[in-house]
């Protein structure tokens, strides 16, 4: 303990004679393994309440991030048991041994990970005095992951969901008196484009994430109708933010989608607000910043919205870090969490 101290002492002092520009400190490059002590979430929020099922979207970051691997798992779960929601929705898992390495160290959580995704998978951790996962199918896993070029995107669905198949998981929340069976299923879509459709072009990526979003709202609407659906996950709906974004408009947009009115974006609040409170602030990055990341429920769950809550979780205050550090530790997205009353 004397030594760290004193490390922290003469750190402290050399920053306060450091000449040159006005920086924050703590965007210095002190993103590494070494410098760990700096990453405190005492203050971070506990989001349960044995009331509400809380579940929670976040893409972290090819986990455990390659910028600080060594220490990227022990950031996450920290947050994770911290935040103890009931339900967590992963994307980008790229090493799921350390995945399950993470949870197996969870006292109160367990895992399911998808076996379909070419890259970048999903992971379902949940929390199991509340939760029981009853079945998983991965959607479209057995159609083509190929450009055929042809107008029909079903025969190539997967495809449009870059080779990472919709994780369907069919769960029973309880408290012990009353239970709640709903569907929650993961997605990542293709990311990057102009946000501008072109049906011309099957290899654009919002053509992609376009046909992606058709797909699954005609098989919640034609297979779901009267089951309790959440869909989450990060959509990556770049262009204009807003209900119009080809991305997102099957499920919001009812002036143009008839499928729309069977829908609703929890966040939708958050999408049309200020840039200051979307969930990728593009820190380490030459995009602007871009909500996109969204849970969508499906009109059965329209009568267990009444009094719930969603927001952004921002990971730069939960932590205390800045910005950079937040995306080159932990994650460049910041988690979305939806809570109601079932």
């Amino acid at each position: 303990m004397k030594n760290f101290n004193n490390t922290i002492f003469i750190t402290l002092f050399l920053i306060g004679c450091s000449s040159g520009g006005g920086s924050n400190p703590t965007d210095s490059q002190d993103g590494n393994s070494n410098n760990s002590m700096l990453f405190d979430i005492a203050n971070a929020t506990n989001y349960n309440n044995d009331d509400q099922i809380e579940v929670v979207t976040w893409n972290v970051k090819l986990f455990p991030t390659p910028d600080d691997g060594e220490n990227s798992s022990d950031y996450v779960k920290a947050l994770l048991e911290k935040w103890n929601a009931d339900i967590y929705l992963l994307q980008e898992i790229n090493s799921e041994s350390s995945l399950i390495s993470m949870v197996n160290s969870m006292t109160d959580y367990s895992y399911i990970v998808d076996d379909e995704s070419g890259n970048l998978g999903f992971a379902l951790v949940y929390k199991d005095d509340y939760i029981t996962f009853n079945s998983k199918n991965e959607l479209w896993s057995n159609t083509s992951n190929s450009d055929d070029g042809d107008s029909d995107y079903n025969n190539n669905a997967a495809y449009q969901f870059a080779d990472r198949p919709p994780m369907e998981n069919y769960l029973t929340w309880s408290d012990g008196v009353d239970s709640f069976n709903f569907y929650l299923i993961g997605i990542h879509y293709k990311c990057c484009g102009d946000g501008a459709y072109n049906a011309n072009n099957t290899k654009d990526e919002t053509t992609r994430r376009h046909h992606a979003s058709l797909l699954l709202s005609n098989h919640i609407i034609s297979n779901r109708s009267s089951d309790n659906v959440i869909l989450l996950g990060d959509f990556n709906n770049v262009g204009a933010q807003s209900i119009t974004n080809p991305t997102l408009s099957p499920f919001t947009d009812q002036n143009n989608f008839s499928s729309a009115s069977s829908f609703k974006l929890t966040d939708l609040q958050i999408l049309e607000g200020p840039s200051s409170g979307y969930s990728w602030q593009g820190w380490t990055s030459s995009y602007s910043a871009a909500h996109l990341d969204h849970i969508i429920i499906n009109q059965p769950m329209f009568a267990y919205d009444s009094g719930s809550m969603v927001q952004v979780i921002s990971t730069t205050n939960e932590t205390g870090l800045s910005g950079t550090n937040v995306s080159n530790l932990i994650s460049d997205h910041q988690p979305v969490i939806y809570r109601f009353s079932p």
